[in-house]
């Protein structure tokens, strides 16, 4: 349009900024802001609207900002955008004022101030603007609920879900979600059940949450269940399902399931690779989940902390040092990812299960900020196992003030001294735990190896 020289109108500006909007877009809607004002059409009502609109879904709030405030006529459309734009970025007490002053406030601006407040946590906000609202509608509904559920507030979710005449598929959806984010796993499911009872319309969101409460109750004969109503077409087999669905699998043991999930899957991302991985790493078929690593960065997807937990756990259980030790390197300097305390005790204890007990506990050293009682636990199990004293009093001794009510530790210590034979130094560790009353945890034991 441009090349031919056709001037845009202030409609096709509209539509090319609201376009800019739903992508998000804002560097291309900063150029066609640009345009606009060279056409001389930003004094344009509905060029306005769409470019407030535009820079508010965008984040961009300064931006918003200055079009809102050089608008001479704001009507319920512009200030309800400044609000939203306001909500997004957490701006609640500038949303507030806007929307106390605000004239004429319409169904729009009282959900988007509820949502703004239960999306950070502020129920009792959100609460006093719900309870004002005239009437109430879905968007409302399920911002209360979803808004309690992350709050860990199932009661007062299922309160309101209870008090909605005819709940919609979304608010369904959303209690179910709150159940099942929240541990309540046998709750979720019947949600779920009577979402089927009733013939409400089974949504991602609600397929999702039934599928992860499946998964903590590791409930078989439901994951069947469920997979086979979704063969029927009870809900649409988007990413999302599927990755769930991989997870279920691979808990409940159903481990050929979920690689026929993972194969058959048109679209992948790294969720979907590192679930796998990581289950096969957890059941013990290392080189099929390295394989699995590596055809996944082929396809050309970077792997996360994620996938890297599970790759090096499968080296740990695989005992490939050389391997895990590149991949380590692989994830630090090429792809830039900074360990968690789950890849460090994964290479303590491929490392410790090797006997390179030194190694391991350099690596510990040079990552001091990421020090837990998992990382130390590995280093302190793997000098038991070759009776190295020295470093394990090391270990032990960030285990006695990480952790100083496990009785484990103490235990494992005078394991080491008794297989040394310094039984002065076990027997002081004995008494030690008596005199604090301390209880030995399952599977300890006092026998000397």
């Amino acid at each position: 349009m441009l090349c031919k020289g056709i001037s845009p109108s202030g409609f096709t500006f509209s539509s090319v900024l609201n376009a800019c909007a739903r992508v998000p877009a804002v560097f291309e809607g900063k150029q066609v802001h640009a345009r606009v004002e060279k056409s001389g059409l930003l004094g344009n009502k509905v060029v306005q609207t769409a470019l407030l609109d535009m820079y508010a879904k965008c984040g961009f709030v300064l931006d918003a900002e200055r079009v809102f405030n050089g608008m001479e006529e704001k009507d319920a459309v512009a200030w309800t955008a400044m609000i939203c734009g306001y909500t997004k970025v957490g701006l609640m007490d500038k949303a507030r004022f806007l929307f106390d002053d605000m004239e004429g406030r319409n169904m729009v601006s009282w959900t988007t101030m509820v949502a703004g407040y239960a999306n950070y946590g502020d129920m009792e906000a959100a609460k006093d603007l719900y309870d004002r609202m005239m009437e109430k509608n879905s968007v409302a509904w399920l911002a209360m609920i979803a808004g309690y559920g992350k709050c860990g507030d199932v009661s007062k979710a299922r309160r309101t879900f209870d008090g909605i005449v005819k709940p919609d598929a979304s608010c369904w959806a959303a209690m179910l979600a709150c159940y099942a984010q929240n541990g309540y796993a046998k709750e979720a499911i019947e949600i779920y059940r009577a979402m089927r009872g009733q013939n409400v319309r089974i949504t991602e969101v609600g397929m999702v949450g039934v599928i992860s409460a499946c998964t903590q109750i590791g409930d078989i004969s439901m994951a069947e269940a469920l997979a086979k109503e979704l063969e029927e077409g009870c809900c649409g087999r988007t990413l999302f399902v599927s990755n769930a669905l991989i997870n279920m699998h691979a808990r409940c043991g159903c481990m050929e399931q979920a690689w026929m999930e993972l194969c058959r899957m048109k679209q992948r991302d790294v969720v979907s690779y590192s679930t796998m991985i990581t289950a096969l790493a957890d059941h013990g078929e290392c080189q099929v989940a390295l394989a699995l690593f590596s055809k996944m960065q082929k396809e050309g997807i970077k792997p996360n902390q994620v996938t890297f937990i599970g790759v090096l756990n499968a080296c740990s259980h695989g005992g490939l040092v050389e391997e895990g030790c590149k991949l380590f390197e692989l994830m630090t300097l090429v792809f830039g990812i900074v360990p968690l305390s789950q890849h460090l005790t994964c290479m303590v204890d491929l490392l410790g299960r090797a006997g390179h007990l030194e190694k391991a506990y350099n690596l510990i050293i040079e990552y001091g900020d990421a020090w837990d009682a998992g990382i130390w636990g590995a280093l302190l199990g793997a000098c038991k196992v070759y009776s190295n004293a020295a470093l394990g009093e090391i270990a032990s001794s960030h285990l006695f003030e990480i952790e100083p009510e496990n009785a484990g530790n103490y235990v494992l210590l005078a394991n080491i001294y008794a297989s040394l034979n310094k039984w002065e130094d076990a027997e002081k560790l004995k008494k030690m735990i008596s005199e604090k009353g301390k209880r030995k945890s399952p599977g300890c034991s006092w026998v000397p190896s």
